[in-house]
This record gives C-alpha cells, sequence and structure tokens, in this order.
C-alpha cells in the first residue's frame, strides 16, 4: 500500500476539524500522512491539532503565521513524503472509499492526477447540490481535457480537494515538491495545477467530497486584498492555457471575466465603491467570451448581464436584494 499525504490548510477551524480529521481517519487507507498546516488561527484550533496528533501518530501539525492558504499549503508541501499527494480543507468532510477510489482511478488510469465529483452543501439555507452535474462519465483525459474538465461550470472545477496527484507529477527539477504562488490566495488552485507537470488525468463522477459552502470561507464576505488577487490568478489562468485548444482558452477567458463580475459584484454589495471603481476597465475583458461561452447557460448569462448595470451603477441595496433572495445560496 503506497503513501499519501494529505495537506489540509487549517485557520480558524476549531468547530470543524475534528470531522474533518475522523472522516480522514475512518478511510480503508492506512498507510496516511496527516499534515495539518496551521494558518495563525486565533482560535482553539493549534490546540485541538496537537490533541489530535497525540492520539494518531499519522498526524503531523505545521504551524505558521497568517500568511495565506498558499503559504500554508507550502509549509506542508515541505514535509510531505507520500507517493501520492492529496489535499482537503479543514472545515468539509470525506466520503467513505474517498481515497480508494481516487487511488484506484490513478492506477487504473495510469494518469497523473484523479479527480472525482463532490456534494455541495449551502449552510445558510440547507440547500444542496453537486458537481459534476448529471450526464458526465469516466474520462481519461490529456492536459487540454484536464484544463477544459476544470473550467467548465458543470464540470470539476480548479479546487484542490477532490483531486489525488502522483508525486512525481508536482516534482520540480531539484526534486522538491512544486509550491503555490504565495501572492494568490483566491483561484490559487487552479494556476498550481495547470504550472504543475499533470500530463494527463482521469475524471469520474463519483461524489466522494462532501464540500461546505459558508459565508466565512475565502471565497465570501468582504472583498479584501487578499480576494482582490483573484484577477492576478485568472490572468495566469488564461496565459497558461495559450498552448491549448482554442475551447479551452475561450473557457479560461469566460471564467476571468465572470471572475471580475462576482468579485465587483460583492464589493457592490459591500459599499466599497473604490474597489469597484478599481476594477472598471476589467469589465469588457473577455466580455465577448463570456457571453459567447457554450458552456454558460441561459440563466448565467442573464445573470451577469443584469450584474452589469448594477455594478455600473453601485445600485448596493439591489445587489444585496438579488444575493439574498435569488441566489439560492
Amino acid at each position: 500500500m503506497k503513501r499519501i499525504s494529505m495537506i489540509i490548510p487549517v485557520y480558524n477551524a476549531e468547530p470543524y476539524i475534528r470531522a474533518m480529521v475522523e472522516s480522514l481517519q475512518a478511510q480503508d487507507w492506512e498507510n496516511l500522512q496527516i499534515l495539518l498546516s496551521d494558518d495563525g488561527s486565533t482560535d482553539g484550533s493549534v490546540d485541538l491539532m496537537t490533541a489530535l496528533a497525540e492520539q494518531d501518530p499519522r498526524i503531523t501539525v505545521v504551524v505558521g503565521p497568517n500568511t495565506g492558504v498558499s503559504s500554508a499549503r507550502n509549509r506542508a508541501l515541505r514535509l510531505a513524503d507520500g507517493a501520492y499527494i492529496g489535499f482537503a480543507d479543514s472545515d468539509d468532510i470525506l466520503e467513505p472509499g474517498y481515497l480508494h477510489g481516487l487511488v484506484s482511478a490513478l492506477e487504473e488510469s495510469g494518469t497523473d492526477m484523479a479527480c472525482c465529483g463532490f456534494h455541495r452543501h449551502y449552510v445558510r439555507s440547507g440547500k444542496q447540490d453537486g458537481l459534476p452535474t448529471d450526464g458526465h462519465d469516466r474520462e481519461v483525459v490529456d492536459r487540454d481535457g484536464m484544463a477544459r474538465l476544470m473550467l467548465r461550470p458543470d464540470g470539476y472545477t480548479t479546487v484542490m480537494w477532490n483531486k489525488l496527484f502522483r508525486r512525481e507529477s508536482l516534482t520540480r527539477p531539484d526534486g522538491g515538491l512544486l509550491e503555490f504562488d504565495e501572492t494568490l490566495h483566491i483561484v490559487e488552485d487552479g494556476e498550481y495545477i495547470l504550472r504543475s507537470g499533470v500530463q494527463s488525468a482521469v475524471f469520474f463522477p463519483d461524489r466522494l467530497y462532501r464540500y461546505y459552502v459558508r459565508t466565512s470561507g475565502a471565497m465570501y464576505g468582504a472583498v479584501n486584498e487578499r480576494k482582490l488577487t483573484e484577477p492576478a490568478a485568472r490572468k495566469k489562468i488564461v496565459a497558461l492555457t495559450e498552448d491549448l485548444s482554442p475551447e479551452t482558452q475561450n473557457l479560461a477567458k469566460m471564467k476571468y471575466q465572470k471572475g471580475i463580475r462576482d468579485l465587483m459584484f460583492h464589493a457592490v454589495i459591500d459599499g466599497d465603491a473604490a474597489k469597484v471603481w478599481d476594477l472598471r476597465t476589467e469589465l469588457k475583458t473577455y466580455a465577448g467570451e463570456l457571453f459567447a461561452s457554450p458552456a454558460l447557460s441561459t440563466k448565467e448569462k442573464i445573470k451577469y448581464h443584469v450584474y452589469y448595470p448594477i455594478i455600473c451603477l453601485n445600485l448596493r441595496h439591489i445587489g444585496a436584494f438579488l444575493m439574498d433572495r435569488l441566489s439560492g445560496h
């Protein structure tokens, strides 16, 4: 049984971390290295992680300053010694068979990366859905297909936590593991995967990960300086797809404009007119790819058309109403 290194960044996750660790301990895979990497938590997370490590020698606690998820993952990557490298978020849950399913897919396909589907729970509303949407079959793909399946809105997304990597695909020429760009705090995962040595991947729709959407997460809440690194990350992703098919390039560009409008929409709701003004010139960058994309539903296209006047006119109350009443989150 090959060793799996699981990297879990932690920031103020005291109410959730035990459930995540227990779901990992319950997996039918004994040869585990569990790296809990704290990102400067101010609650009782470190004490809880230390207690968990005392009970399970497979757990290593890494402590560092609050410099972001990329830094927290990098601190753990420097200690990871597994033949496979995986990631999870501290406030989620692994379904039974998560690790076995990913390893089996990797070994059967002979690819560099395996990716599964996931359940998604919106904590505030209690609603649930999942990705990929119905109609996806198991696929073994090259780098272009990998990027396409991650970038499609109905696909697997660029998150780290529904994927498992062969160590070799993340290894730099000097023998160390490829590290995340620590200047990026949002969409840093997609940039990392596309910059990695992954040349082939297997995707299967089984939903083996349970993701909880909380308004306190990195993607939600006030638009701060870390969230404002998203445009830079998405531009890097566009650049990293330049050697891929036109379809994949257009998906990356569509996601750029989609991300810009989402970010600005949240800034309007925050009442932060300065941030909206700073990003205004980006509203037309790849707008053509956004509205021409066959991957984006008509409902989504209408939504982003509606976002445009709300952003341009800084209609905070209308934006807040739409987010609260119509988003379903």
